[in-house]
């Protein structure tokens, strides 16, 4: 992956953090009025705070998880830099998406000692609530495996066809 290719990484990077942080700004501005259903009633915003990690999960242990995400992002931003002419397009952005998520969440945890969720589909499913992140976070690990397993099937029509 060339210059540009590492640029355009660190702008869907960049951009993506940024609209996870200001949409929890504007729902932390107006928690007051949350829930509020929208889109057809088959979403809401509902204010939540995640002291844990993954759904709850290990509520109370922030700083921990604060200081784990970080070096974890850090060696993931490290192994892209040095490997960014190796890999291709999808798991280049894949990459964005999910760095953009854990730095998303990371930011919550360091500057407010937990997440802040907001997004609730129970009016269509019983899931939990989540943010912007979490969808950078699975919208990166689903590029990547993509990229992962049509990368393999090429491998082995290539090693077939020889």
């Amino acid at each position: 992956m060339g210059k540009k290719n590492k640029s355009i990484f660190f702008i869907i990077t960049i951009v993506l953090i940024c609209i996870d942080q200001l949409s929890k700004l504007l729902v932390i501005a107006n928690k007051e009025n949350l829930p509020k259903n929208v889109l057809f009633n088959l979403l809401k915003f509902t204010y939540c705070e995640n002291r844990g990690i993954a759904f709850g999960f290990a509520s109370g242990h922030a700083r921990f998880f604060s200081i784990a995400t970080l070096i974890i992002l850090v060696v993931i931003v490290c192994m892209l830099c040095k490997n960014f002419n190796k890999l291709g397009k999808v798991i280049s952005v894949g990459a964005a998406f999910l760095v953009a998520g854990g730095f998303g969440n990371f930011i919550d945890r360091a500057v407010r000692a937990y997440v802040v969720d907001f997004i609730d589909i129970s009016n269509i499913v019983k899931f939990p609530i989540f943010n912007v992140a979490d969808i950078c976070v699975v919208t990166g690990v689903i590029l990547i495996g993509i990229s992962y397993f049509t990368d393999f099937r090429g491998e082995e029509i290539e090693k077939n066809n020889s």
